[in-house]
């Protein structure tokens, strides 16, 4: 069954197995002249978080959806106007209807609680725990030279360089993009 996509009706339909389509349709070219545009099947791209989203366009502006929500808003009823779809197995490629279903912000974070789909570890278990200047894993060396002396000293982090009455900020800034600070030029060694 093929419903049209909300807010894109006279382009876009939505199929309840996922599949979206243009649809053929008049359009009209940067010159004015009037152009049939035959509809074809969109291939969903797989966004970074790892949900299937695909590009809408309409008077010339792209916009990107994610097939999982479209399904939903279309073919899926939300009664209660709960704001997330959640995938019941935990798979997010896995956009079948009867995998997905409406869900509150809370209901969707224990889900993935209880399916192992959150890996938060805090405190004394993280593995950062207790790491700050040259122990920590963003840890960047430098090198500070004197300008007039030429003396130069190592830091093992560039916020250990506060010690020495310098900002970090400033020093980050020379060490990328030359200058000086104090009177001293930064290198990332």
């Amino acid at each position: 069954m093929w419903k049209d996509v909300i807010g894109f009706e006279d382009v876009y339909e939505i199929s309840d197995s996922g599949i979206v389509r243009s649809k053929d349709r008049m359009c009209v070219d940067k010159l004015g002249r009037k152009r049939f545009r035959k509809g074809k099947i969109l291939n969903p791209d797989i966004a970074p978080n790892g949900y299937y989203r695909v590009t809408l366009a309409k008077n010339g502006k792209k916009v990107q959806k994610y097939l999982h929500r479209m399904l939903a808003e279309q073919f899926i009823s939300n009664p209660e106007n709960l704001p997330q779809v959640n995938h019941k197995d935990g798979n997010k490629l896995n956009c079948s209807l009867d995998n997905l279903e409406w869900v509150s912000v809370k209901e969707n974070v224990i889900h993935a609680y209880r399916h192992g789909l959150i890996n938060h570890v805090c405190g004394a278990n993280h593995p950062n725990y207790g790491k700050f200047g040259k122990n920590s894993k963003k840890a960047v060396r430098v090198m500070a030279i004197n300008v007039v002396t030429g003396e130069s000293k190592i830091y093992g982090a560039i916020i250990e360089t506060k010690a020495d009455g310098f900002l970090p900020s400033e020093v980050s800034r020379c060490a990328k993009h030359g200058g000086t600070h104090h009177g001293f030029v930064f290198k990332l060694i």
